[in-house]
């Protein structure tokens, strides 16, 4: 049960309100942001919260085993939140609080949720962000997946691999268009194709600057090196955009072992069976314990 503080209180009991909405935002890269619907600056905890944010505040639901879940409203065209960091993923994940104050004496004020910023749906110059509670995360899975492929994310803790290596990571840049999310690069002449496809690329430089995004292929064609992306960027490429690109790994034990010389911390299982196992023939040999298979 949500308690009012008794300020708070005892305005709602005399009848007379000044009531505002107040969200406060903090970024995965530790950038505070807040919001109000009130026509004045309000601050809260040190964060001054900005009017005319083009922010709405939708329902927020709680239901007895589910967690809480709401919903905000706004405009792509505010100043403090841009298209491009929408879709550079800045907000992905933000802690959000959402506060209900009163404006005349900011100080009375109570926290109605807490939580952080799920799917974001964009809509022309709209966009929707769905917030969920704080208890979601205890529906998220937890554990290992036993599997014949690697499971860990190269140069994670659990891989151990060095990615900043030169062997792993180059810089190089756009030369040439080749469609919204193929193009011809520079700079990735002394790298054997291959090397790169389903690593990560960062742009450095360019309208998607400081956006990441999967790489699906990396070939030599007619000469030239092309890369594939897995998804357009957010905004078009140009020539000359730099970028930073990560080298990648299927996830196989023979690439563990012959591309990063890194197998004694394969988070795989290459040995476990498969579903042909359960399939299969009695064999005819003496010992069946698999060797043969």
């Amino acid at each position: 049960m949500l308690s009012l503080p008794p300020a708070m209180q005892a305005a709602l009991s005399s009848g007379v309100t000044q009531l505002a909405w107040c969200w406060l935002i903090t970024r995965g890269d530790g950038e505070r942001l807040g919001f109000t619907d009130h026509d004045g600056v309000l601050e809260i905890d040190g964060v001054a919260c900005e009017p005319a944010s083009g922010l709405v505040p939708g329902a927020i639901r709680s239901e007895a085993g589910s967690p809480a879940r709401g919903a905000a409203f706004g405009a792509v065209s505010s100043d403090r939140i841009s298209a491009a960091d929408i879709a550079k993923g800045l907000y992905d994940g933000a802690r959000v609080e959402v506060w209900r104050v009163d404006w005349a004496a900011p100080e009375t004020r109570v926290r109605v949720f807490t939580g952080e910023i799920g799917e974001i749906r964009r809509s022309g110059a709209g966009f929707e962000v769905e917030l969920a509670g704080l208890s979601a995360r205890l529906n998220r899975r937890i554990g290992r997946v036993f599997s014949k492929a690697c499971d860990a994310e190269l140069g994670d803790a659990r891989c151990g691999v060095d990615v900043s290596a030169s062997a792993f990571t180059g810089e190089g840049s756009v030369a040439e268009m080749a469609s919204t999310a193929r193009f011809a690069a520079e700079g990735l002449d002394t790298y054997q194709p291959g090397w790169f496809a389903h690593g990560r690329l960062v742009w450095l430089t360019g309208a998607n600057a400081g956006a990441a995004a999967r790489v699906e292929t990396h070939e030599l064609r007619g000469g030239a090196v092309q890369i594939a992306l897995a998804g357009a960027p957010a905004f078009p490429l140009a020539p000359g955009d730099t970028f930073q690109i990560i080298a990648g790994c299927d996830g196989r034990a023979e690439t563990c072992r012959t591309k990063f010389a890194n197998f004694a911390r394969f988070r795989g299982c290459p040995h476990i069976p498969g579903n042909d196992v359960l399939i299969r023939h009695a064999g005819s040999e003496a010992v069946r314990d698999g060797g043969r298979r």
